[in-house]
């Protein structure tokens, strides 16, 4: 697997040593940086068998084997719910069929434990990579620690998290730390181009320099999505919330929350002064916009989208959470408060 040019610093600073590999580690940065593409190119590295320049050859029998996705010593395990596309979805919802869990279940990390506690096949390595780390439940998690307190030789636990401040103080203690960082501006921008994405600059501003993500909401869906929202945030009168909060379902709850979070972060900074990072496009709205704010209720506001942003793939009722964003935005930009 080809790692992405980001990210190549990194993985040769782990693979410098093989000798010395850690058997644990947790990696983590911002949403949309290709973290389980670095752990998995670092999983191909680790299992190659006939490495160049530290990095998997992808000609070898174990290369082979992991970009076909069925390396006998490699494990990926994720929510059941993040296996299922949107069709898979449509048909267990119509069958009755229990939805699927958005958390690492303790039968799956139970699941592991026979590939974890036997002999490799091919008298290497065995690598097992977890993600979303923050979505293990409680027990799980202690499941997992007690691998972790205790791991077989030329093993490799790779926790890939967005979150870990969410992991518990034992797992985190038992890895050693890889955060990886946003690539440079015009390192994204190149990598966007070559994937052929239109409107690479306005994309990646949107996504906050975090180029998988910029691709992701380079696609026409998500750009009509964006558009829409903010066309409704630039309204001098406010949100249409009645009209707008009903589009709001639990498919597109966090692309809303996410959007409102950037476009708040905007008028946060004009209101100081600083310059807008997410939506330059959109300067004369944001402009507009946060001379009539209230500082401190965007300040509020802000964290309200980080806690509901956090909660948000399981919202009671996605409208109603709508809702209540838009109102206490409307209220947050009717008037400033010196």
């Amino acid at each position: 697997m080809t790692p992405l040019p980001w990210h190549r610093p990194s993985l040769a600073a782990l693979l410098a040593d093989r000798a010395r590999m850690p058997h644990a580690l947790l990696v983590h940065g911002p949403r949309g940086i290709g973290k389980a593409d670095f752990a998995r190119a670092l999983a191909a590295s680790v299992l190659c068998e006939s490495p160049k320049d530290g990095l998997a050859c992808g000609t070898c029998p174990s290369c082979h084997w992991f970009s076909q996705g069925n390396h006998p010593d490699y494990r990926e395990v994720i929510p059941e719910a993040a296996e299922e596309d949107d069709a898979g979805e449509g048909e267990d919802a119509a069958k009755g069929e229990k939805a699927k869990s958005l958390y690492i279940r303790i039968e799956q990390i139970r699941a592991i434990s026979d590939f974890i506690a036997l002999s490799t096949h091919r008298a290497g390595y065995r690598v097992l990579v977890l993600r979303p780390a923050e979505m293990l439940y409680p027990n799980a998690a202690n499941a997992l620690l007690k691998t972790l307190e205790e791991p077989p030789p030329a093993t490799l636990i790779a926790l890939v998290s967005d979150r870990p401040s969410q992991l518990l103080p034992t797992i985190r203690s038992r890895c050693r730390d890889v955060a990886l960082p946003l690539p440079p501006r015009d390192q994204a921008l190149a990598w966007l181009r070559e994937q052929g994405i239109a409107g690479a600059e306005a994309a990646l501003a949107a996504a906050g320099g975090a180029p998988l993500f910029a691709r992701d909401l380079a696609d026409p869906a998500e750009t009509e999505f964006h558009r829409r929202l903010v066309g409704e945030l630039s309204r001098p009168g406010g949100v249409n919330i009645v009209n707008y909060a009903g589009s709001i379902d639990r498919a597109s709850v966090e692309r809303f929350i996410y959007g409102v979070q950037t476009w708040v972060y905007d008028l946060v900074s004009r209101r100081t002064g600083a310059p807008i990072r997410h939506h330059p496009e959109h300067a004369a709205a944001i402009d507009a916009r946060a001379k009539s704010a209230s500082l401190e209720a965007l300040l509020d506001l802000d964290r309200e989208l980080a806690e509901a942003r956090r909660l948000a793939a399981h919202p009671l009722n996605p409208r109603l959470l709508a809702e209540h964003i838009l109102l206490t935005y409307n209220r947050a930009t009717v008037s400033a408060k010196t």
